[in-house]
């Protein structure tokens, strides 16, 4: 049998469903072992985002392929696969311009929101969503490749970004705590994290990349004590994980010349800003949004490859495992400051 947690018009339940078949020639079952729980997952189950009125959620997943459609050339059974659940229809004004993330067929197509995803123990996807993972990779770490796939879309837009740049990164929830860890990778020293948790900021510590960590009132300190103390101070560039709209407005003053922010996250769509357009003008910064990962995900995979033993310590990192069965253990402890981030095994 399948054992599934399945969304029906915003309830969440635990249900025993016939395992899944092949139904087309271009399909693939899969058997997963691993299914993250992402913030947008978090969101939907508050009922703050759109959802299909009957999905098993779940958008970070990896497993081992069990059946497979005639068609299916990229993957054989017993493969080892994790799967982007982004999908586009290649035919829109969007994709054709080679901009899948924008693709007018989103809402159909996207796994784990408006298609069964990977909260369930075997689950039906198309070939083009799998990737088979390299012997290096484990099933486990697998499930970081969607999110780290996200965060090297959102790299692209602040290059060229010399090494010796000054980054902040502000908010270290998983997403900011995985930013950390992929800027150390890449050879960035002048980071700093602005969090206003305790624990986090001693968690982001715990990693010892070597990062300042700071709460945000202290980082005005820095600059400020009635005048500027150094006209240099300023960051090149800033990625905003807080999706806080009020957090992002206060943030542009601490931009130096040329700066760039990356909005990366799901902000709340009623959120409101008040710029002043000569600050931006003046300073010459650049702004930025991150939707999705387009082309992105082979690289990302290959990116956990290499930084999996080193980085992505699960404990280190505050994530926690839990079997499919206690997922409301396992989702209420999201709000315990020692979780940052749920990952079923099933």
């Amino acid at each position: 049998m399948n054992n599934s947690l399945q969304l029906w018009d915003g309830n969440l339940s635990f249900i025993t469903r016939p395992v899944p078949h092949v139904s087309a020639p271009n399909e693939v079952i899969v058997k997963v072992s691993y299914s993250g729980v992402c913030d947008i997952d978090v969101r939907i189950l508050a009922g703050e985002l759109p959802v299909s009125h009957c999905v098993v959620l779940g958008h970070e997943f990896a497993g081992v392929v069990s059946e497979v459609g005639t068609e299916v050339k990229n993957v054989s059974i017993g493969d080892r696969v994790v799967i982007n659940p982004h999908m586009s229809c290649h035919l829109c004004c969007h994709c054709t311009r080679g901009q899948p993330e924008f693709c007018e067929k989103e809402q159909d197509q996207f796994l784990g929101i408006w298609r069964n995803g990977g909260w369930s123990q075997y689950t039906r996807v198309r070939a083009q969503n799998v990737h088979v993972l390299p012997p290096q990779v484990s099933l486990r770490h697998a499930i970081l490749c969607e999110p780290i796939s996200c965060i090297l879309h959102g790299f692209s837009f602040l290059h060229p970004l010399p090494t010796n740049s000054k980054i902040l990164v502000y908010g270290s929830g998983i997403m900011g705590t995985l930013w950390l860890c992929i800027l150390h990778f890449h050879g960035y020293r002048k980071v700093v994290l602005s969090e206003t948790s305790e624990h986090r900021r001693n968690l982001a510590t715990g990693l010892n990349l070597g990062f300042k960590v700071m709460h945000p009132d202290t980082i005005e300190a820095e600059a400020y004590d009635g005048q500027r103390l150094d006209k240099n101070w300023g960051f090149d560039a800033l990625i905003d994980c807080t999706t806080s709209a009020s957090d992002f407005q206060k943030s542009v003053k601490w931009m130096t010349n040329g700066g760039k922010i990356l909005l990366f996250g799901c902000y709340p769509q009623d959120s409101e800003v008040k710029l002043n357009p000569y600050d931006i003008l003046n300073k010459e910064l650049k702004i930025y949004g991150c939707k999705s990962n387009p082309f992105t995900f082979p690289q990302a995979i290959q990116l956990v490859r290499d930084m999996a033993e080193i980085y992505f310590n699960f404990d280190k990192l505050g994530i926690h495992l839990f079997q499919l069965t206690k997922y409301e253990t396992a989702l209420s402890s999201l709000t315990k400051e020692h979780v940052e981030k749920v990952v079923f095994e099933t």
